[in-house]
């Protein structure tokens, strides 16, 4: 564990702002589901299922008053946290009268006296997940994890009229939506899920890639984690190498033959003179991985994912709904979101971290190999400040390293995955640039992941 102590409390100079001005609080650990792409399902995944108390999340008062939007989640299902609406009222007091309050679940447990509780509380925001709207799920891709909305939309609809109705009793303008994790065996439940989601009224829709956890759940992965300027390159060397009746496809093994054909070794200089564009131009490439889904668009599956995002854009613009959709593949220029936002994240045992990506143990499945994640945290609200943490030196360098982008774009790497960045067996210490944060290989700085926040 990165627990980075003692915490300085000074303030690291010249960094802005002095609060964060987000927060993504995780009221509790624990579910009433067990989904398939949830990290609490991950093989190596050490969460312990702890509930945030009351006591400590009154804490965060003084961050509250300059926080412009507050997510009561995290791992697990908030509603299981029996104190979420108390939470909710203290932070509405606390917070600015602009700011917004809300939280993604599942919706099983919403009644009509919860969903009273939580609107007069002044929670406005919420966030229902569903995956596919076909009885059963869509594959059960690790063999018997369920999939949000699986058993059937009727306990969702009826979660938004009860959310919708409260709204109407206490005045309040509330804002509904749905999240939807986008992977191969619920792909083409998209379009169904957004026309559904318009029928019913709904205001916003999140659309997120997965983060896979196992080698079966990679599989699941529809992310492609080439780059438009590497893909541009592949293109641009394998159009010439096609003008001379070649491909780059075959390639594989060139490399190593002592004695090579005149055609071969026309291949290989073409080889060459790509991955001598692309150091020239500072791109990134993973050549075996430009091959492969060269190979998949070959297929068609760039069309069709292409088509599904289209559909889906059109039915929502038709519903007036607004749709976040993210990229279908790999963003050349990378953005952190959480830190560039001002975002800080709180756990269940009140450790403070600076992105869902680091607050907790597990393992992943990226770029072929597992990948060790072990959380980096800055504090705990039980012992300090979220204010006083915030502005420490450690996490504000943290910050500052981040916003630099000055470390590899590992998944285009042709090194990957390398033990700089896996994580095992020993912790990260710095990366094949220098840098000591291990943000090189993060999917939500590549855009693949989405949230609520």
């Amino acid at each position: 564990m990165n627990r980075l102590q003692p915490i300085p409390t000074s303030v690291a100079p010249g960094l802005e702002p002095s609060f964060p001005s987000r927060l993504q609080v995780e009221v509790t650990t624990r579910c009433n589901m067990r989904c398939a792409m949830c990290v609490k399902s991950a093989p190596d995944s050490h969460i312990p299922e702890t509930d945030l108390d009351l006591a400590a999340f009154t804490r965060l008062g003084p961050a509250l008053a300059r926080c412009r939007a507050l997510v009561l989640n995290g791992i697990g299902e908030p509603l299981l946290n029996p104190d979420l609406a108390d939470m909710a009222a203290f932070a509405r007091t606390a917070m600015p009268e602009s700011g917004w309050i809300g939280f993604q679940t599942n919706g099983l447990l919403v009644t009509e006296s919860l969903a009273d509780r939580l609107v007069e509380a002044g929670v406005d925001t919420f966030c229902i997940s569903v995956d596919t709207l076909e009885m059963g799920g869509c594959g059960q891709p690790d063999g018997g994890g369920e999939l949000h909305g699986g058993t059937g939309s009727a306990r969702l609809e009826r979660a938004f009229r009860l959310l919708r109705e409260a709204g109407e009793r206490y005045g309040r303008t509330l804002r509904l939506g749905v999240e939807l994790v986008f992977m191969r065996d619920t792909a083409d439940q998209l379009p169904l899920v957004i026309r559904w989601a318009g029928e019913l009224g709904l205001d916003f829709a999140v659309v997120s890639h997965m983060l896979p956890y196992d080698q079966a759940m990679q599989d699941q992965s529809l992310f492609n984690p080439n780059t438009p300027a590497a893909t541009a390159l592949f293109e641009k060397w394998q159009a010439k190498a096609r003008a001379e009746g070649l491909d780059l496809h075959g390639q594989h093994g060139v490399a190593w033959k002592f004695v090579k054909s005149d055609r071969e070794k026309r291949l290989h200089e073409l080889v060459r003179g790509l991955l001598g564009e692309a150091e020239a131009s500072g791109v990134w490439v993973h050549l075996p991985r430009l091959l492969e889904w060269d190979r998949r668009n070959r297929e068609g599956a760039g069309r069709h994912l292409a088509h599904l995002f289209r559909q889906a854009g059109d039915l929502a613009r038709r519903a007036g709904m607004e749709l976040r959709l993210p990229p279908l593949q790999a963003l050349d220029e990378r953005h952190c979101r959480f830190v560039e936002d001002g975002t800080a994240f709180v756990t269940s045992r009140g450790d403070v971290s600076p992105c869902q990506f680091l607050w907790h143990q597990y393992a992943c499945h990226l770029d072929g190999d597992r990948k060790v994640i072990r959380p980096w945290l800055f504090g705990n609200i039980r012992e300090q400040d979220l204010v006083d943490i915030w502005r420490g030196a450690a996490y504000a360098d943290f910050r500052r390293q981040v916003l630099a982008y000055d470390y590899p774009y590992c998944a285009n790497c042709p090194f990957v995955p390398c033990d700089d960045i896996k994580g095992a067996p020993l912790p990260f210490d710095c990366d094949c640039l220098g840098a000591t944060i291990p943000c090189g290989h993060c999917l939500w700085c590549m855009g693949g992941l989405q949230c609520l926040l």
